[in-house]
């Protein structure tokens, strides 16, 4: 008996294609895999993996071509996943003893996105309908960002929430294969539109779209519009989203007003996002208002941790959050409190040399001149050319 079919969608994806493959085969009853023209080897990948494969004419529709994988797939439950993804085993575990339950359709699971080292994010979470039983009324909808699960709402089947993460990669890549990817799903989107002018989910995916190609203005225009057409349909958590990205856009334009209007509903609506409170700590550093900061700032490590019961859509730098706590708390001349923020952000990225630096900026100033040398020579070893760590050693000698 065929339990759990894996099924995916390809196109010349040879390079991340064995990663999937390998992560996937041991607890999956069948891989089907629908090439829609691939010229490199992946075919040819796939086939050593001893997936089914099927050939497919692209027909500039996502869900077109994720149908045609269900056709072929014989399994009682549906996994699906894309060849830039991968599933550790820790999950597989928690799949495999999902799909033993009869009370269930269907399972959302949690696709991690990691994020640059430099970003206040150290990965983003999106939850999906990814795991669901085979039946011949659930089939996917939309040319492009398909989903699942409205097929699934009308049936009323049940859908389980559950922690299972699916690690994510394709947003990793470099600049230029992003812009392409964006403009193509622009195209989509836009003839998508005129079939379905009512539908807020495409508004908001054109938000997205245009977000990412960097035309802040249409993206702005177009989350406004979701939230205008918004008729229900809309989940909370995307709701909030939209606003989310408002207030990113606002705050990067200078619009502080309306940055902190759109950060205040994402916290009303999304209390497991600490980015709302990110946002308003950065609103209040620009306003110098610092201990406004520094309480919206506490906010944000407390939501990052406290989320029992909650499963959280982000995952915070906290290495750098405590680097802006601590700065927040010198400039109000909390030096005993900022070192101690300043110890947590090394506690959690201790090969960074700028903490160790501002720590013994504020040993200095609360008169430990030895501690201060300390860090300094600590930030010096790991960054040489720190002149603000050369400055701190010579204040040090000259007050001995």
């Amino acid at each position: 008996m065929i339990q759990l079919s894996a099924c995916l969608i390809v196109k010349n994806e040879a390079t991340l294609l064995p990663r999937c493959l390998e992560s996937i085969r041991s607890f999956v009853d069948e891989i089907i895999v629908v090439d829609t023209g691939s010229n490199d080897k992946t075919v040819e990948i796939a086939h050593s993996y001893g997936a089914q494969i099927y050939h497919f004419a692209w027909v500039d529709d996502f869900s077109a071509a994720r149908n045609e994988s269900l056709q072929h797939a014989k399994g009682e439950w549906i996994l699906y996943i894309d060849a830039d993804e991968a599933i550790d085993a820790v999950n597989a575990a928690k799949i495999r003893e999902i799909i033993t339950r009869k009370d269930i359709m269907a399972v959302t699971i949690r696709q991690c996105i990691p994020q640059p080292a430099d970003n206040i994010a150290v990965a983003f979470y999106t939850e999906y309908c990814r795991l669901f039983r085979f039946h011949p009324h659930i089939r996917f909808e939309g040319v492009v960002h398909e989903q699942i699960l409205p097929a699934i709402e009308r049936l009323g089947g049940r859908v389980l929430r559950t922690d299972i993460v699916l690690h994510h990669w394709a947003y990793a890549a470099n600049e230029e294969k992003k812009h392409r990817r964006a403009e193509r799903n622009l195209r989509y989107l836009l003839d998508e539109l005129k079939k379905m002018q009512g539908d807020p989910f495409i508004y908001f995916n054109l938000g997205m779209t245009y977000k990412e190609l960097g035309q802040r203005d249409a993206a702005v225009r177009f989350f406004h519009c979701a939230l205008e057409k918004d008729d229900g349909r809309i989940k909370r958590e995307l709701i909030a989203y939209t606003h989310l990205n408002l207030s990113k856009l606002y705050l990067e334009s200078g619009d502080y007003v309306r940055a902190a209007y759109h950060a205040r509903i994402v916290a009303i609506l999304d209390t497991a996002n600490p980015l709302s409170a990110y946002i308003l700590a950065t609103l209040a550093v620009t306003n110098k208002q610092y201990n406004e900061a520094v309480f919206y700032l506490e906010t944000a490590i407390r939501i990052a941790k406290d989320v029992t019961g909650v499963y959280p859509n982000v995952e915070l730098n906290l290495s750098r959050i405590y680097l802006e706590l601590g700065s927040c708390r010198s400039a109000t001349g909390d030096y005993l409190g900022a070192e101690l923020d300043f110890s947590r952000a090394i506690e959690f990225n201790s090969s960074a040399a700028l903490p160790y630096l501002l720590r013994g900026n504020c040993c200095f100033m609360r008169g430990d001149r030895g501690r201060a040398r300390e860090m300094f020579e600590r930030a010096l070893t790991i960054d040489p050319s720190l002149m603000g760590a050369r400055h701190g050693l010579v204040l040090c000698r000259t007050d001995e």
